[in-house]
């Protein structure tokens, strides 16, 4: 469709030059014919004037390839030349004849209108050279503009159905280079989803009411099987036929926006991502506030380093649940680490003395807080007064739980002091109804047994399949 830069050199050079050998025979034969033709009826009506039949060709191919002054100065050398030497030497003497005059007025006449018509022609053709060199350049200017910024060139001529596709356009569209692309190939790769929109705006810009210059992105899917995003600009190019403006020629270009759009749809999903990620941070926050305020509410102490203590052991405890979930992105805590970090502090690291069994467990964020509180209250109480307040003491935390149903913990306590059940309801026993019953529905029971505490945490499987609420 575009010619190559390698192509303007032939014309460059000949827009200074004669036109092709061809039209040099041609013109210096036509000429030469007539010449001779004419030569002939004036040398029957004046004998002896066929001394410059030679010359003619001669002006006709210096004035083809040098110009007008070349020309002349065969013309007047080549006449001085056939008077002086040809027609009377000027050595023999003799007179010259009005026939040598009568010839010598024609060869003047004749070959300065050689020279006439012959430098029209050559400024003639030398300025359709130059016409086509500037046409050459500046469509290998627009082929160079349209490579470097990936687009391609299509043209659709509605009268006659007939596509023209340029090399890129057949690259974006999936087409083979050397194969012409039909109307029905160009439709047919249209995603049927925007086939409607784009049939649409298409319509548009052949409607001679309307005009539009339109600008539309859509997706195609190439013969391949892969599917592209294509912005596609067109302008319609209106004639009048039968008195009616009709559409002739529908131009336009062509370019992938793959890249593009995929870049956009994650900068959208990222941006998405924050915008959950900023909401999620804002619920957790004032979440993570509340149960803050209520754990200060229901912590009681006889002495303010008492309270202080108790609030800085209840706030780490939070504070660990945290943790766990922070690293797991908060998609669930995990039970195992939950209790044994918990424990840990109170343990004084002697591993013997607690017994962790149960399957694994992903906790959401409001059932990894709460059980944190309900294993704080309860280890800070074995630590106090409890097996974990005996050198032999020891703790067992096994948990079960069967595919969605509830979540059921054991807290066992053995080898403590002997275990008296407590006269009235303590702080530590409503931390744990509070900490477990709300939104999550959860239990507790409590069983002083002599030889240790036993406490049965209980959580319904919807509170462990709650997001994060």
């Amino acid at each position: 469709m575009f010619n190559r830069l390698s192509k303007i050199d032939l014309p460059r050079r000949l827009s200074g030059m004669a036109p092709k050998p061809l039209t040099q025979i041609a013109v210096a034969t036509g000429v030469l014919l007539f010449s001779l033709a004419l030569r002939r009826i004036i040398d029957a009506l004046t004998p002896g004037t066929t001394a410059y039949a030679l010359m003619y060709p001669a002006v006709l191919a210096a004035t083809l390839i040098a110009g007008w002054f070349s020309g002349a100065i065969v013309t007047a050398v080549g006449g001085i030349w056939v008077w002086l030497v040809v027609l009377a030497p000027v050595a023999s003497g003799a007179d010259r004849t009005p026939a040598q005059y009568t010839s010598v007025a024609l060869y003047v006449v004749s070959a300065v209108a050689i020279v006439g018509f012959a430098e029209a022609y050559r400024r003639t053709a030398r300025t359709m050279l130059r016409g086509q060199t500037a046409l050459a350049e500046s469509e290998a200017r627009l082929e160079l503009a349209t490579k470097a910024a990936a687009v391609g060139v299509w043209e659709w001529r509605p009268l006659t159905q007939e596509m023209i596709y340029s090399d890129l356009a057949k690259s974006i569209c999936g087409f083979p280079a050397a194969e012409p692309v039909t109307y029905e190939m160009a439709s047919a790769i249209v995603h049927p989803e925007d086939r409607p929109r784009t049939s649409g705006q298409a319509a548009r810009a052949l409607d001679p009411a309307i005009r539009d210059n339109v600008v539309y992105e859509y997706r195609i899917l190439t013969p391949q099987g892969e599917q592209r995003w294509v912005m596609a600009n067109g302008q319609a190019v209106f004639e009048i036929i039968d008195g009616t403006p009709m559409a002739t020629r529908y131009v336009g270009a062509l370019q992938d926006i793959t890249a593009a759009k995929r870049a956009q749809e994650e900068r959208d999903e990222a941006a998405a991502r924050m915008q959950l990620l900023a909401r999620e941070v804002d619920h957790r926050a004032n979440n993570l506030l509340a149960v803050v305020q209520g754990t200060v509410q229901l912590t009681h102490a006889e002495t303010p380093e008492a309270l202080k203590t108790a609030l800085i052991g209840r706030l780490a405890a939070l504070a660990r649940a945290h943790q766990l979930l922070s690293e797991a992105r908060w998609e669930g805590a995990d039970l195992r680490r939950l209790v044994e970090e918990e424990l840990l502090a109170f343990s004084l690291g002697e591993a013997a003395r607690v017994t962790i069994e149960g399957p694994d467990v992903a906790l959401p964020p409001p059932a990894a807080q709460a059980l944190a509180m309900a294993l704080h209250e309860l280890a800070t109480n074995a630590a106090k007064y409890g097996a974990l307040s005996a050198p032999a003491g020891q703790v067992r935390v096994a948990w079960t739980r069967a595919g969605h149903g509830p979540l059921r913990l054991t807290w066992t306590e053995s080898g403590g002091p002997l275990v008296a059940p407590p006269s009235r309801r303590g702080l530590g026993t409503t931390m744990l109804a509070r900490a477990l019953g709300g939104a999550l529905n959860g239990a507790s029971r409590t069983d002083w047994r002599p030889e240790g505490l036993v406490c049965e945490l209980e959580l319904p499987g919807e509170a462990l399949e709650m997001a994060s609420a």
